[in-house]
């Protein structure tokens, strides 16, 4: 039997690497308590939301809404400050360049997470790696609807007119690039009917176009459309989420249409909450679990109800994971040509 070396002193290089590894380990344990001390103090003064639109539009109404509540359920103020423009990059990255200690969170859409990063390489930030999800808090349908000179009353009346008059099929959009533009050539592509794309300076002059028959398709939200529709101005053929929306509760999902190219078509705008990567994540899940708790509150569920908008409150996992197909759906619109940019 081999006898064993004794063990003795160790030697100075074996005491550099103990030593260096233990301060290390110090390091961390009291990075984790400090961030567990702060998290456990926040929040201890004023929470800033960006909105990186101008107010009174989707963003800016759901961001009010989410803050008043999550103010009450915090215990802090939250300051809301419009920072409109350049396709809501502008608010963005004056989030993204503040302190990452959780005091300013922002409003995102996907202009700002989806649509943007894919059409415009300057938007400064990359919305997988520079932004940390928080929620999202309401979905927007979306509704189809035509001209009442269209000859139609259903998706499957719609898809027979288009695959027998593609030359009669236009549709408007807030320029190349925005969500109708995308929303519109995805329904197509999934159809296989090419459609005239009428791109407007943003999609108000593209419903009027619409009303004034420069166009004889449109996909908007149902926020911008409802009166219009109510009015008898426009005929609504379905809307394009997974279930019928209150508001309109007559109007069936593409899923229900009977047409089965577009059947599995869906295509929802939405709302949520971010802020930059590198934030404690104890103080993350604070905001999430106060935002989540506002969403589901009775007070807010009617005022989106009365919005039209459908409540969400996600958790990370499905907010990251819709991020994550969004971007690589619309990726592909361009890719395939679907999406022309130019």
């Amino acid at each position: 039997m081999k006898t064993p070396k004794p063990i003795g002193p160790c030697s100075r290089s074996e005491r550099k690497r103990f030593v260096v590894a233990f301060m290390a380990q110090c390091a961390l344990a009291l990075m984790g308590s400090s961030e567990m001390g702060v998290a456990a103090t926040y929040p201890n003064k004023p929470i800033t939301l960006i909105v990186p639109t101008a107010a009174g539009g989707p963003v800016d109404l759901t961001s009010r809404i989410v803050a008043q509540e999550t103010s009450r359920i915090l215990g802090q103020a939250f300051v809301l400050e419009n920072r409109p423009g350049a396709n809501q990059k502008i608010g963005l990255n004056v989030m993204l360049r503040s302190p990452k200690d959780g005091y300013t969170i922002s409003a995102i859409s996907p202009a700002s997470m989806i649509l943007g990063p894919i059409v415009d390489p300057k938007m400064g930030y990359d919305p997988l790696k520079d932004i940390t999800l928080i929620t999202c808090a309401v979905n927007i349908p979306i509704v189809l609807i035509v001209n009442p000179s269209v000859p139609v009353q259903n998706i499957k009346e719609f898809a027979a007119y288009a695959k027998a008059n593609p030359d009669k099929i236009s549709y408007g959009s807030g320029g190349p690039g925005t969500r109708l533009h995308f929303s519109s050539e995805g329904f197509f592509e999934k159809l296989g009917v090419h459609a005239l794309h009428v791109p407007y300076n943003s999609s108000a002059p593209a419903l009027t176009g619409l009303l004034s028959k420069q166009v004889n398709f449109l996909m908007p939200d149902l926020a911008g459309a409802k009166g219009q529709i109510e009015a008898g101005k426009v005929t609504a053929l379905a809307v394009l989420g997974n279930k019928r929306v209150d508001s309109l509760p007559n109007v069936p999902t593409l899923l229900e249409s009977g047409v089965p190219e577009i059947k599995d078509y869906s295509y929802n705008t939405w709302v949520g909450f971010g802020l930059a990567n590198g934030v404690p994540t104890e103080i993350v899940d604070k905001l999430r679990k106060a935002m989540i708790e506002a969403l589901n509150t009775p007070k807010v569920q009617e005022s989106f109800k009365q919005a039209g908008y459908q409540v969400v409150g996600s958790s990370l996992p499905e907010f990251q994971a819709q991020v994550e197909f969004e971007l690589a759906y619309n990726k592909k619109l361009v890719e395939s040509g679907a999406v022309k940019l130019e």
